[in-house]
């Protein structure tokens, strides 16, 4: 990795710890998720960042990849489990880090907190991955919850979310091993219901997929505005940023448009994932360099 890689990289976590931090300090009861979410969306640009995807503000039996609707009114309460998952890159070098907002779930947060100081622990080149999955599989577990299966850590690469390798949160067999100068995103999730999630409905993030042939002019636009993004996108940021790519401020519209995309796979979409048995889950994680000294440069 070049210095001025490894510079984009180191600021780019700077303001993703920025930006955890400042999540979790006005994630209070009776706060609007879309108020939340368009505020930490804010503070990121405002450090001088991108936004890698629209936060993630998934609540209770939900894992990962709830981002408010443009019209949310959902509101936090202080039985609920929140967690926050924000990216945000530096020339598409991304940062990656989730933390746990709670006020009643302490043990199961602790639980994945305890996994990921565990995990980074182990972090050096020529370490196998399985063991670090180990790591965190017996550590949730010693805690009494139950690691999510089917979610894993994974790498990341400029305007790549997620590529090889992947870190799973249960044991496995394995001979593959931890590389110099990786970018990697462990993060535990715990899990108090059946420790696999299923896709949920209504999906409200989106990524470019294919530049392929649509009828609907409307969805044209949104294609274009796609192909540029690079990044994951939200319906609501069609309703504002979209406006310079043509795309009509109009809900209706925006979702028939999507609909298309969608069906002729031009994009995919992520749906909330959601606890099997609706258990409560939380997640802690940090995104790390792979080095004899790791950097983990969102702590």
């Amino acid at each position: 990795m070049d210095d001025g890689t490894l510079q984009k990289y180191i600021e780019a976590g700077k303001i993703t710890k920025k930006t955890r931090e400042y999540g979790v300090s006005i994630a209070k009861p009776g706060t609007p998720l879309l108020e939340l979410a368009e505020k930490i969306e804010a503070f990121i640009r405002e450090q001088g960042g991108e936004p890698a995807w629209p936060v993630n503000l998934s609540l209770n039996e939900c894992a990962a990849h709830y981002t408010p609707v443009h019209n949310d009114e959902t509101l936090l309460d202080g039985k609920d489990i929140l967690k926050i998952d924000c990216g945000v890159h530096v020339d598409g070098y991304i940062a990656d880090t989730g933390v746990t907002v709670q006020w009643h779930h302490d043990k199961l947060t602790k639980a994945a907190e305890a996994a990921l100081d565990a995990a980074l622990d182990l972090v050096r080149p020529g370490v196998k991955i399985s063991d670090i999955s180990t790591a965190i599989d017996e550590v949730i577990r010693g805690h009494g919850f139950v690691p999510v299966s089917n979610l894993t850590g994974h790498a990341l690469e400029q305007y790549v979310v997620h590529t090889e390798p992947t870190i799973p949160n249960v044991k496995y067999s394995s001979p593959t091993t931890l590389e110099e100068d990786q970018v990697i995103a462990i993060e535990p999730f715990a899990s108090t219901g059946a420790g696999h999630v299923n896709d949920g409905s209504d999906i409200q993030i989106f990524a470019f997929e294919a530049d392929v042939p649509v009828r609907n002019p409307d969805a044209k636009k949104i294609l274009l505005y796609a192909a540029h993004k690079q990044l994951p996108f939200a319906e609501r940021w069609l309703m504002k940023e979209g406006q310079e790519f043509g795309v009509p401020n109009s809900l209706f519209k925006v979702r028939i448009a999507l609909r298309e995309l969608l069906a002729r796979g031009a994009i995919h979409g992520y749906p909330p994932l959601m606890d099997a048995k609706k258990g409560l889950i939380s997640q802690a994680e940090h995104t790390v360099i792979v080095r004899d000294e790791p950097i983990v440069i969102t702590r």
